[in-house]
């Protein structure tokens, strides 16, 4: 991104990338002020969230502006739900806000997945797929808090718009490669790339397959079954995109080197056209 180029530009995958890269690299606030418009995606807007989160100085010249992004920003340091209101088409839900102890009352949260369901089935999406796509990202929403070490900087969010459903689960926790470390199985992982790999197979998690843990993305998978998508897994310095139908490790794959990022992000994008491309 040189000086030339045009200060104003869309919200994808590519220009969080680039900003990441930019922001590690400390050229950033060097840079002329910029501005990040919609691109119709949450996923990029959430990494980009937590990655000015954690170095604020880095982003002081880039300005964002789609909503959902100061969403996130509140949700992250506030604590604050948004989206569960009858008309509402995005949200978040930060994890913070769950309550785990027994019997506990989480009211705010089912109301929270029903609104979520709500839009994805008003995206055009059939409601057995968004419900499908709603027990697999609960299901990666119990992984935060078992695998991340930091589960209160963990979210979940969703948007509808243009005939597409996306969901995100995300937190800025210590990755995909420490945690899987922990598993002597997986301890010969040397970088996130192959990590992501094996996280986005069934039953691979920190503790043995027996222990019945890490069967989340599997959950996903077979909710996608009979339908296209665009997937990113993205945790330290690689991200894993699977897209096109039934999406799987065994069909189109992209393993790529990124700037670091804490934690993980899992998007998920559904349409009923053809997926997205170019994350």
């Amino acid at each position: 991104m040189s000086e030339g180029e045009q200060r104003r530009i869309d919200a994808t995958f590519e220009a969080a990338d680039d900003l990441l890269w930019q922001a590690v690299a400390g050229r950033l606030p060097q840079l002329p002020p910029l501005t990040l418009a919609r691109s119709g995606l949450i996923g990029p807007l959430i990494e980009l969230a937590i990655a000015r989160l954690a170095t604020p100085d880095a982003y002081r010249g880039v300005t964002i502006e789609p909503p959902i992004f100061h969403q996130v920003e509140h949700a992250l340091c506030d604590g604050a739900v948004s989206g569960a209101g009858a008309h509402d088409r995005a949200g978040v839900f930060p994890l913070s806000r769950f309550d785990l102890s027994a019997g506990a009352d989480n009211a705010l949260w089912d109301q929270w997945v029903k609104h979520a369901e709500n839009a994805g089935v008003t995206a055009g999406l059939p409601r057995s797929l968004v419900t499908g796509l709603m027990g697999a990202i609960g299901e990666l929403q119990d992984n935060v808090f078992e695998h991340s070490g930091r589960p209160a900087s963990g979210l979940l969010a969703y948007g509808a718009g243009n005939g597409a459903f996306e969901l995100v689960v995300a937190d800025a926790g210590r990755g995909v490669l420490a945690s899987l470390r922990e598993n002597p199985e997986f301890a010969h992982l040397s970088d996130s790339g192959a990590a992501l790999r094996v996280a986005a197979s069934d039953g691979a998690s920190r503790y043995a397959r027996s222990t019945g843990h890490g069967y989340g993305i599997g959950q996903l998978f077979r909710a996608l079954a009979h339908h296209a998508a665009e997937l990113r897994f993205r945790s330290g310095d690689h991200a894993l995109r699977l897209c096109g139908d039934a999406p799987s490790l065994t069909g189109q794959v992209e393993l790529a080197q990124k700037a670091w990022l804490d934690g993980l992000v899992v998007s998920v994008r559904c349409a009923p056209g053809p997926p997205r491309q170019g994350s």
